[in-house]
């Protein structure tokens, strides 16, 4: 039965993690020989204001101070799951892993909460017991985050392919895009660069492309892009974040997908496309280090981290030349938006002209036409559009739209 009586977090935390080694160790062996689950449950929902070396030492001193005696304190523990302290809960399991523990955590796999069930899977990533495979089938389907996740892991460790190709096929033919996105995650999750290469492949028209790429940078390292991706393609995957910050991706982000290390690798290409999202990117990290409203629930770190990639930046050079040549890209959408974009904002109307005279020539497709006619209004060129090229078009709210335009 948990305690009622719980420990203020001030106070665990400073016992925990006190250089007496007297205190923090009676601390730890006090909490786990009373099984109090309503201080471990404090412990993990404050854990995001925990600083991850410390989150680190706690789960070290636990698993360490942790005899086979105090297992059965841990199974009440992992009635309550938490990401942060995963390992403490997974750790002193392998600690002491023997045929009787994975008999029991085997059950528990089949009969336990999904919170149970998300630990166990962890588990039977190291601990490679055949018996784990149909739990893993199972849970993998589940609607819980974590246990998708720890599943698809553990599959991976097993180098079991079949709800593998499961969900690339699913992702192939699917016409629902809210299974496809959970395919992903499972596929991203499993791991290794064929996975990152088949999601990249596929997953830039999905309206959860946003999602996506987080769940990408999740399970990746920027050092893995790099060594298997090429420039072009890691330049999608940034515009996709800098597109994205800070409305559907937060900008707490910054630090651990590697900002910096996307722009300082994208800043050493002479590619027309890469310099168009460094300045797009220049021109929205302004935004957000200069307006306090993006900025003031970032913790000091991160807002140093905001400040260094503003004024890497801008220490970049943007000519701007060739800019035009983007306007080929017709196929390619995303080079031809990128042009647009920076067209806009930085207001460069030297190249209204050109895309004016694409437009009147009707070499653009609708929604290329749309954002062109945009921009042109945007810049107060409108005027250099034909409107009788607009009334020609035969979808009426497109036509309506872009006629207001003229207004």
């Amino acid at each position: 039965m948990c305690n009622n009586l719980i420990m203020p977090l001030a106070d665990l935390l400073k016992n925990i993690t006190s250089k007496d080694k007297n205190l923090y160790e009676s601390t730890i062996k006090n909490l786990v020989k009373s099984g109090d689950c309503d201080d471990f449950k404090n412990l993990c929902e404050n854990s995001e204001f925990i600083f991850s070396f410390i989150k680190e030492k706690i789960i070290n001193d636990f698993v360490k101070l942790i005899n086979k005696n105090d297992l059965d304190r841990i199974f009440k523990f992992a009635k309550i799951y938490s990401y942060d302290f995963e390992d403490l809960i997974v750790k002193s399991w392998l600690k002491y892993a023997d045929e009787d523990l994975t008999d029991t955590l085997l059950e528990l796999f089949e009969k336990g909460t999904d919170f149970e069930k998300t630990y166990c899977a962890r588990y039977f990533t190291f601990i490679k017991d055949p018996l784990a495979l149909d739990y893993l089938y199972e849970n993998v389907k589940k609607d819980f985050i974590p246990l998708k996740i720890n599943c698809a892991k553990a599959l991976s460790a097993f180098s079991d392919t079949k709800i593998l190709n499961e969900m690339k096929d699913l992702i192939l033919n699917s016409k629902d895009e809210f299974e496809k996105v959970s395919a992903y995650t499972f596929i991203l999750a499993y791991g290794g660069i064929e996975s990152v290469k088949f999601c990249l492949n596929n997953c830039f028209t999905s309206p959860f492309l946003a999602d996506i790429i987080s769940a990408l940078l999740d399970f990746n390292d920027f050092s893995i892009l790099k060594e298997n991706l090429d420039g072009i393609l890691i330049a999608r995957i940034f515009s996709v974040l800098i597109e994205n910050y800070p409305e559907n991706i937060s900008l707490n982000t910054i630090i651990y997908y590697q900002i910096s290390d996307f722009i300082k690798y994208l800043s050493k290409t002479d590619n027309i496309y890469i310099k168009n999202i460094l300045a797009i990117a220049k021109y929205n990290f302004n935004e957000y280090a200069q307006n306090e409203i993006y900025s003031f629930d970032l913790d000091k770190n991160t807002k140093n981290e905001l400040k260094n990639i503003s004024n890497y930046l801008n220490a970049l050079n943007f000519d701007f030349k060739g800019i035009e040549k983007e306007f080929d890209y017709i196929d390619e959408i995303y080079r031809f938006d990128a042009a647009l974009k920076v067209i806009n904002n930085y207001q460069l109307l030297n190249y209204t002209d050109i895309l004016a005279d694409k437009i009147n020539k009707k070499l653009l497709p609708l929604n290329l036409l749309t954002c062109s006619v945009q921009v042109l209004k945007n810049l107060g060129k409108i005027n250099l559009v034909e409107k009788q090229n607009i009334e020609t078009i035969k979808d009426n709210n497109i036509r309506a739209f872009l006629l207001s335009c003229y207004s």
